[in-house]
This record gives structure tokens, C-alpha cells and sequence, in this order.
């Protein structure tokens, strides 16, 4: 239905390396998977337009939801680095002057990390800015209410293959002994493929090669999580560090 504005879109966000070919999509147990279409071959890397990828992210995601490159901040104060921009519900129309460039972690949708060349130290690196940012709210009271901000690391391409990306992130989470609750839910590269967090299993991630298809692919993955209802249990007075005392009559 859509596959034709995603491939189109996807042409203008990242540039096709020379030496495509076509490869058998793995399979996920007990789940349809995506048709393969021509991917990039590994070792040939690509720049993402950041511009470009946002407008389409902003594009695609629902109506009452924006796009920025706000931080977010959680009612204990913590604001994570490493964030290149995120999905968020708005307060109101003055809310990044209104929270001096922040959102409410309670506002805040998903978290979007982006990695142009995927090689094992680059990834790595995304890996640990989204355990950065999958600690918002940890070290927040009540912190059940607020459900975990879902984590999505895009790539441009690189020199490994996806399998070999898949036994990477395990073999970094194993070795660093990452708690599960930080591992990042969809990691995407351009033209290439898919790496799914799955959630049935603890330590489990699902390589799918999508080829042409995969922005079509991340798109229905990342709706899922976006279609979470957030934000009810905001509460501004957690935000007000102000420790004056007025006269009450």
C-alpha cells in the first residue's frame, strides 16, 4: 500500500554504495516475515542526512506527536547525552523556551540515535547512548508509573553484515553485563535490514535483511511503540526546583 513512499523516501536519505545484491531474509519463529529486496552490499558505507530523516519521522509519526532536538529531563533531574533528537507529545506550543530546551521524561515518546558508519566501535557507541538514555526515570520515585522510553539506533550502512551486528550487540551486552531493561528496541540501517529487540525472550534480538523495504518495516515497528498512551502521570511540581516559602492566609 505504502511501499512506494518509503523506497522513495529512503533513496533521499542515504545514498545507494555501488554493489547491491540480493539476499534471503531471515526468518523470525512463529512470525511473517518481510519480503527481501536488493540491499547494500556490507563495507560500503553511507552519510544519513540528519534534516532529511527527521522531516521524515516527523512525516510519519501521529498527529499529536513532534520531532526535535530537545533533551529530555526526568523528575529526579536527570537528562541523558548521546540523544540525537526525539519523539515527543508537546505541553504547549512554548514548551522548549517554557522547560529551557527540555522535555518531561513523561512526554517523551522515543529516543533516536544515529549512526552513519556501522562498524563494531561505532556501534558500540550507540549501544551505550541508549543505556544512557534508557536510565531516564530510574533513579526517579515511583518510577512504575512511567512506562520505558523505547530506543531506536539508525545507520547509513557499514562493513558488517547483520548477523554479525546481531552476534556483536550480544556479545557487548554479555560482556558489559547490561541489564535488559536498557537494550535498545529497533535498530535500523538504511536499505539494508532490521535488528529487533524480542521481548518474548530476555537477551534476544531478531535479525530481518528488508532490503528496499526497510523503512517501510521501521515505520510499522515504530508506530507500535509510539502508539503507547504516555504522559498521565506528569505532575509540573515535580519540575519546580524552588524551595521558597510563601505566606498562606
Amino acid at each position: 500500500m505504502f511501499t512506494k513512499y518509503f523506497e522513495e523516501a529512503q533513496k533521499k536519505l542515504v545514498k545507494t554504495p555501488s554493489g547491491v545484491q540480493s539476499k534471503t531474509p531471515v526468518k523470525a519463529k512463529g512470525k511473517a516475515t518481510p519480503k527481501s529486496g536488493k540491499s547494500a552490499a556490507p563495507g560500503a558505507a553511507a552519510k544519513i542526512d540528519m534534516h532529511g530523516l527527521m522531516k521524515t519521522i516527523e512525516g510519519v509519526v501521529p498527529p499529536d506527536l513532534s520531532v526535535g532536538t530537545l533533551g529530555i529531563i526526568d523528575p529526579s533531574g536527570y537528562s541523558p547525552e548521546g540523544v540525537d533528537f526525539i519523539t515527543y507529545r508537546p505541553l504547549c506550543r512554548d514548551m522548549s523556551a517554557l522547560m529551557g530546551g527540555y522535555v518531561p521524561s513523561e512526554l517523551a515518546y522515543g529516543t533516536f540515535h544515529v549512526c552513519g558508519d556501522l562498524g563494531r566501535e561505532s556501534l558500540q557507541g550507540a549501544l551505550n547512548k541508549v543505556i544512557q538514555a534508557k536510565k531516564v526515570n530510574l533513579f526517579t520515585e515511583d518510577r512504575q508509573d512511567v512506562p520505558a522510553i523505547p530506543a531506536f539506533i539508525i545507520s547509513g550502512g557499514g562493513g558488517m553484515g547483520l548477523e554479525e551486528v546481531k552476534d556483536a550487540i550480544i556479545d557487548y551486552y554479555v560482556s558489559k553485563s547490561v541489564d535488559y531493561v536498557l537494550e535498545f528496541d529497533v535498530l535500523m540501517i538504511l536499505n539494508r535490514g532490521l535488528v529487533v529487540k524480542n521481548w518474548r525472550e530476555k537477551r534476544s534480538f531478531i535479525a530481518l535483511e528488508t532490503g528496499a523495504a526497510t523503512l517501510m518495516w521501521f515505520y510499522i515497528l515504530m508506530h507500535e511503540y509510539l502508539d503507547m498512551e504516555r504522559g498521565k502521570s506528569l505532575d509540573l511540581r515535580n519540575y519546580v526546583k524552588y524551595t521558597e516559602k510563601y505566606a498562606e492566609y
